[in-house]
């Protein structure tokens, strides 16, 4: 076999010739490398980049072709993502038409090749808004991101030339017994139908390795003592590597390579509430919706939702939703929520109010389903595909819908096929509105233009509804700000909080409770949205607010008045065993009570340890008092709070005597903290300097200091980090300098 990426193209566009470009590209990413139009996210009237597209697009590419490639028996040409109506033509002949860019084009290309020089030509024709065009919904505006119609080449455009066949896919089913996994395996090959054999290889994550040879396309492996996968915070990650030879005569015709994990899951009903089961034992969703990454798809990168889906890990998600406004995400995407252990549950991106029934429109959206479950069905990640009533329309009977959901679903525990899509109501959903951090606002909006009023940021979502609804809110609990920094810096810590109420408050009821997501984990471009993390993958509180709420041993803490209930939850396999204490201290970090006790917290339960009426030590103490509570033990990170009798805006708060030092080399680094007084709300930045804190946003309690590990993007020193740093807490709010 014989592969050759088309990369190298040339674009036409009205006045614009022969713009050179690199596929993946699309006629506003060309626009912008050539600086002919400004970064849409910069532009003071988006509504500029609404009316675009016009006119045709045409993006032209001269490849070479060899006799040897010609030789072959089948030559294609592999289309994996056109945006999205679009006319091929090869050596001025047409070969096909394109109109969605959720499907993977195979065409025969043999005979229309000659050997030297080819000329490929793809026009793209500018579509209208339509639920029933297969393009990205949020091309056509979301609520954070604005009508922008591009066209192009989103994904690798290549020749495939071969002999006899090659593999389209491996399909895995699973069949789990008390101490052993069987694996089945079915090839699915495109081309001739010679006799070929293939050969699986797997080897297990302590690197033992099974083998099968495929009769008429299908083999099986047994492992006994199998390493299950397990998501983010539950158990491992255990992967195993798959690796598929297929013959031709004595040759090698291709080859294909994949992780797998051994698990099931399956949602029943427990006592009239839905649950997950991940191998059997109940999981509590916690996660977030994923948006796709950025309005211009040329611009996304492996490398840019690898670091999005690690921080999500981090932030102890166990789960993202795709949303369904998008479009099927790369494989690499999947990979990554394999080795991070987070489930994904996947939206299919039909809108439920498409109304056209033919036929054709019918099988056109069914291959669109098994096309792109099938090529992903065999991560452990993929876990629930979720459909609506549109989708579920698609099958005449029960019996259709489960034959076709067997090619990426079976009900031995592969994955869950929700073609009616009720598992979307199961969720609770949590969002509170915040600005991207100062440092991004800076990356897109003129000192001209910042102010939270202005029409160049109603542009970027702030309506007058969620304007008022964050100020309220944000105002409610903290001091006027002066300026946008200070905005940024509240609204941010006001939608952290109220977050992490909610999730407190779902997490204390969870035994009715299916799982949490947060809304928006990420934005599709610079926006004022609930995201935890900005467009330019900036971390906002909420990212370290969800690390503390989503930890797999939580303790909350809700009053009555001055009656203070604690509950512990427990999301863990296992018992957790530790200490539970509470302290109510004065705003001089002194305490003025203190309690403590051994507790036990059953696996997968909640446990209320206490409740404790405070109000003969706290009364007339409100704006100086607050309590510290807290469970620990020495195998897992502590889970601590604190709860204040009073807004934070009437809290007496004194001026800290912060001390910070830094120590490391290189990469890594460590940050301590100090202070002599309660201070809440320490915001650590190093402004014009890439690193990452494991720790932010976070509240000093007590004499000894708080540690941050910072990670750093590229070599830097000491001395650098500190003229960087800056600090920043709430006392610092609303007073002139």
């Amino acid at each position: 076999m014989v592969k050759l990426e088309i990369k190298s193209f040339l674009m036409d566009y009205e006045k614009h010739a022969g713009l050179s470009c690199t596929a993946p590209c699309s006629l506003y990413s060309v626009l912008l490398e050539h600086g002919i139009i400004d970064d849409p996210a910069k532009c003071e009237d988006i509504s500029l980049f609404a009316k675009m597209p016009k006119s045709e697009c045409v993006f032209t590419s001269k490849f070479e072709v060899t006799q040897h490639v010609l030789a072959m028996k089948s030559v294609i040409l592999r289309f994996s993502g056109l945006e999205t109506v679009c006319r091929i033509e090869l050596n001025g002949k047409e070969l096909a038409s394109t109109d969605s860019m959720h499907l993977v084009y195979n065409f025969e290309a043999k005979t229309k090749l000659k050997v030297g020089i080819n000329e490929l030509k793809l026009t793209f024709t500018p579509v209208e808004e339509s639920i029933e065009m297969r393009k990205a919904y949020f091309s056509f505006g979301t609520e954070c991101s604005p009508r922008f119609m591009d066209m192009g080449i989103f994904r690798k455009v290549e020749l495939i030339a071969f002999n006899h066949k090659i593999i389209t896919d491996v399909a895995v089913t699973q069949t789990h017994s008390d101490s052993a996994v069987k694996l089945d395996f079915k090839l699915k090959t495109y081309g001739y139908d010679e006799m070929s054999r293939a050969v699986a290889t797997l080897t297990s994550p302590a690197g033992n390795s099974y083998f099968c040879g495929f009769v008429g396309g299908e083999g099986s492996i047994t492992i006994t003592d199998p390493n299950l996968w397990w998501p983010n915070g539950v158990g491992m990650q255990n992967l195993y590597k798959l690796h598929v030879n297929l013959y031709s005569d004595i040759e090698i015709e291709d080859t294909y390579e994949t992780n797998i994990g051994l698990r099931t899951v399956s949602i029943k009903n427990e006592n009239g509430n839905p649950r997950l089961l991940v191998n059997g034992t109940p999981v509590f969703v916690m996660g977030g919706e994923y948006m796709s990454e950025d309005i211009i798809l040329p611009r996304l990168s492996e490398s840019r939702t690898r670091e999005l889906i690690e921080k999500a890990a981090r932030s102890n998600f166990n789960s993202i939703l795709i949303h369904g406004s998008g479009y099927y995400p790369e494989n690499y995407f999947y990979s990554a929520c394999d080795e991070l252990g987070l489930l994904v549950f996947i939206e299919l991106p039909i809108e439920d109010v498409i109304t056209v029934d033919s036929p054709d429109v019918k099988e056109k959206l069914k291959r669109e389903i098994v096309e792109n479950m099938s090529a992903i069905d065999h991560h452990p990640s993929l876990s629930v595909i979720i459909g609506n009533e549109r989708v579920n329309n698609l099958f005449s009977s029960e019996e259709e819908k489960n034959e076709l959901a067997k090619e990426f679903s079976d009900s031995l525990g592969n994955n869950v096929f929700d073609s009616a899509g009720e598992c979307n109501s199961y969720f609770t959903r949590v969002g509170h509105t915040s600005l991207p951090t100062y440092e991004s606002i800076t990356k897109f909006a003129a000192p001209k233009v910042r102010n939270i009023g202005s029409p160049f940021f109603e542009c970027h979502g702030a309506d007058k509804d969620t304007l008022s609804e964050m100020l309220l809110k944000s105002l409610d609990n903290y001091p006027y700000p002066n300026g946008m920094n200070e905005l940024s810096y509240i609204m941010g810590l006001s939608s952290a909080e109220l977050s992490r109420r909610d999730v407190d408050n779902v997490r204390r009821s969870k035994e009715k409770a299916f799982g949490i997501l947060m809304q928006n984990m990420n934005d599709t471009w610079p926006a004022i949205s609930p995201s935890a993390v900005d467009y330019y993958r900036a971390e906002k509180p909420l990212h370290y607010y969800e690390k503390d709420f989503f930890a797999p041993v939580k303790i909350c803490a809700v009053a009555n008045g001055k009656r203070i209930k604690f509950t512990v939850t427990n999301d863990m396999r296992v018992d957790y065993v530790g200490v539970f204490s509470y302290q109510i201290m004065n705003n001089k970090n002194q305490a003025v009570f203190r309690d403590s006790f051994p507790i036990r917290a059953r696996a997968s339960s909640n446990l209320e340890v206490h409740n404790a009426d405070v109000s003969s030590v706290v009364a007339g103490h409100e704006n100086e008092y607050y309590i510290l509570y807290s469970v620990s033990n020495k195998c897992n990170e502590p889970s601590k709070g604190i709860l204040l009798f009073t807004n934070i805006k009437k809290f007496n708060l004194l001026k800290p005597n912060l001390k910070t030092e830094i120590n490391g080399n290189g990469f890594e680094y460590t940050i301590t903290v100090s202070s002599d007084v309660l201070t809440l709300g320490v915001e650590l930045s190093f402004l014009g300097e890439e690193v990452y804190l494991d720790k932010n946003y976070f509240d000093i309690t007590g004499a000894a200091p708080i540690r941050i590990n910072l990670t750093s993007k590229r070599i830097t020193t000491i001395e650098k980090l500190k003229r960087l740093l800056k600090v920043r807490t709430l006392y610092d709010l609303g007073t002139e300098e």
